[in-house]
């Protein structure tokens, strides 16, 4: 016996039998797959199959002649690529042309609803390929992983799926669509809708990433820091976040702009220009470590109480954590936790081994249990690579280092060398975050940090230039990466 469909039809084999007892052929699905898309109530098509295995697409439909449309809808059956049911071609004065099952049909390819706003953006997006003279394919369907990106094109030697996502998705969704394109070897990336990006009122420079938002931070190559791109098709730009400093598990500091597509390139998007941080970046960063010292312990949960607890158990006012904590490195985004947390806990383990050894493998370990207690949240990002927190407190340590605080010797041994400032007040700890900041601006050590926090670029100092800078041992930041393992 074969399967009904939601409208009575039955399936047997190849073919199908109709009302009336008429037999239509299903088409084969080619082996490159079409386009298809679920809505809310019924799952729409911009290309079916013609009865004959023709593609016939929709795409651009919207300026053809109404009575096109109508020829082309009384012309014969189509056929949904993905489960071969039988699509009806439906327009409208306000809605794009499209092809849909009938309403309460199946189709097996799980995918969330669509909005004319995604309609209009992946279609966007395939035409400014097209103008590039690439090889594209709108949606193609891929049998092998059942999935069909947004757009699949060829640049180079490489194979492309362009996801442009409008709708919220869980984490495990993503991810699994992520690993399934590079099962194929195809390489994916990912493109937000605008609709997404929150800023400040008060401060343009200042948003609110969700979680899901940072799933789609990515780097280009030669830089440390990541970028998330959007798409606006209601003003046809890309909108681009660079260079994300996070405050906290939503807030982040970061670099907005935004380009037209019509003057904007594939490769320009793949390696972007670096832009500079802003005039009044550190002001604001200041801002932040103030708000920080005067609201942190206000407003509790279980998680902020333990916190809470390790830094009174170690002499520390929450609101008085040390001035040398609470500092952006270009990697701080690998953590959730606010900077002021997690560089605290940094500085509480070398406190606690004041006049003994300690070491980079022995604080990661520490700083591993504050992960599994929950205390501290590393950011996990499937788009950057396998880099982690324990990168970003490399990079910590290593300012640390040139600012004259801590001392590396042989054996992997760290060593607090300069006493930290502990002043007695907020007032006092808000001059004190003041003058910090003009010792960082005028330490000329600084000028390989500066560097890459500004660009996101790696760039090395001379060993002669760290010579002259007073580097222990000509360390890099990564140096106290190299023997944790």
């Amino acid at each position: 016996m074969g399967r009904k469909t939601g409208d009575g039809q039955r399936i047997k084999g190849k073919n199908r039998t109709v009302k009336g007892g008429q037999q239509r052929t299903i088409p084969a699905v080619p082996a490159h797959g079409q386009l298809f898309f679920t809505g809310k109530e019924v799952i729409m098509l911009f290309v079916a199959l013609a009865a004959d295995g023709r593609t016939v697409s929709l795409a651009g439909a919207e300026r053809w002649e109404r009575e096109g449309l109508m020829r082309l809808k009384r012309q014969e059956p189509f056929f949904c690529p993905a489960c071969r049911q039988e699509v009806v071609l439906r327009s409208g004065r306000y809605r794009l042309p499209h092809f849909a099952h009938r309403k309460g049909a199946a189709c097996p390819v799980e995918h969330e609803p669509e909005s004319e706003r995604h309609l209009t953006g992946k279609r966007d997006l395939f035409a400014w390929l097209i103008r590039q003279g690439m090889e594209a394919k709108l949606e193609p369907y891929l049998p092998a992983i059942k999935q069909r990106p947004d757009v699949l094109f060829r640049h180079g030697p490489h194979l492309y799926a362009l996801e442009y996502q409008c709708s919220t998705i869980d984490e495990s969704l993503f991810r699994e669509r992520n690993d399934g394109y590079r099962l194929l070897g195809i390489r994916p990336l990912w493109v937000l809708g605008a609709h997404h990006l929150r800023r400040s009122p008060k401060y343009s420079g200042e948003v609110q990433l969700s979680r899901f938002q940072w799933l789609f931070a990515h780097r280009a190559p030669h830089s440390v820091v990541p970028h998330i791109w959007y798409y606006s098709p209601e003003t046809k730009r890309f909108i681009r976040l660079f260079r994300p400093l996070p405050l906290s598990v939503q807030r982040t500091l970061a670099v907005v702009d935004s380009i037209p597509l019509s003057s904007f390139s594939f490769p320009d998007w793949m390696a972007p220009c670096p832009l500079p941080l802003p005039s009044e970046f550190w002001e604001r960063w200041l801002e932040r470590k103030k708000q920080w010292r005067r609201t942190f312990p206000l407003y509790p949960n279980q998680t902020v109480r333990r916190i809470c607890a390790d830094f009174y158990q170690a002499g520390i006012v929450p609101s008085l954590f040390p001035t040398e904590a609470g500092w952006p490195v270009p990697r701080g985004y690998l953590w959730e936790t606010a900077p002021f947390i997690w560089q605290t806990y940094v500085l509480l383990f070398l406190l606690g081994k004041t006049g003994r050894p300690a070491t980079a493998v022995s604080l990661f370990q520490w700083l591993d249990d504050k992960i599994r207690t929950g205390r501290l949240v590393p950011r996990r990002l499937p788009l950057v690579g396998r880099d982690t927190y324990r990168e970003a407190v490399g990079e910590y340590l290593h300012w640390l280092s040139l600012l004259g605080y801590l001392r590396r010797e042989e054996g992997d041994q760290l060593h607090l060398v300069k006493p930290l400032s502990f002043p007695s007040t907020v007032d006092q700890m808000i001059h004190q975050d003041a003058a910090l900041l003009e010792q960082i601006h005028q330490t000329s050590a600084l000028s390989c940090y500066w560097s890459t926090l500004e660009f996101g670029r790696v760039e090395k100092m001379s060993r002669k230039q760290e010579k002259m800078n007073g580097m222990v041992n000509n360390n890099s930041c990564i140096d106290y990466l190299d023997k944790e393992e």
